[in-house]
């Protein structure tokens, strides 16, 4: 376990290590006691509004492309057109997060968690489809790591 060196990044490493401890584990519940979203928005606080937000100028100013949604796992999720770039989504995420201002939709009867939709107000900055929140975290958790030790 140990202490933190370096907090910001130890936080990010050790919280994407909780996810792939839990998905090595999941299939030990049954299926009604397995809560990988639950863990997953959970964990998109220690990613995303954790660190410090002098950190978010550091963040690129990439335009969100068809591309760049693709290498982020975002095949059929939907960002709001108003967020153009990488750190004006990153920005208004922290916020939803932050003011836990989100909604979880079912597709049909089941209750199950299809679509997750980060809100700011009544306006939505993201639909991401639930299967695409875990690639998201990941190609985003990958680029702050390596990135935190550039800007530290």
């Amino acid at each position: 376990m140990g202490n933190y060196k370096d907090i910001n990044h130890d936080f990010i490493e050790r919280t994407m290590n909780l996810i792939s401890q839990y998905e090595s584990d999941l299939n030990q519940y049954p299926f009604e006691k397995q809560y990988n979203y639950t863990l997953l928005l959970n964990c998109l606080l220690g990613i995303i509004v954790m660190p410090k937000e002098q950190f978010f100028s550091h963040i690129p100013n990439h335009r969100i492309t068809n591309d760049l949604k693709k290498e982020m796992g975002l095949n059929k999720s939907v960002i709001n057109p108003k967020n153009q770039s990488l750190r004006d989504l990153i920005i208004d995420l922290r916020n939803s997060i932050a003011h836990f201002d989100l909604e979880i939709k079912s597709t049909d009867d089941n209750f199950l968690i299809d679509v997750i939709i980060f809100k700011d107000n009544e306006t939505n900055i993201a639909e991401f489809k639930s299967n695409e929140l875990l690639p998201f975290i990941r190609y985003y958790a990958d680029w702050v790591k390596s990135n935190l030790i550039n800007y530290a």
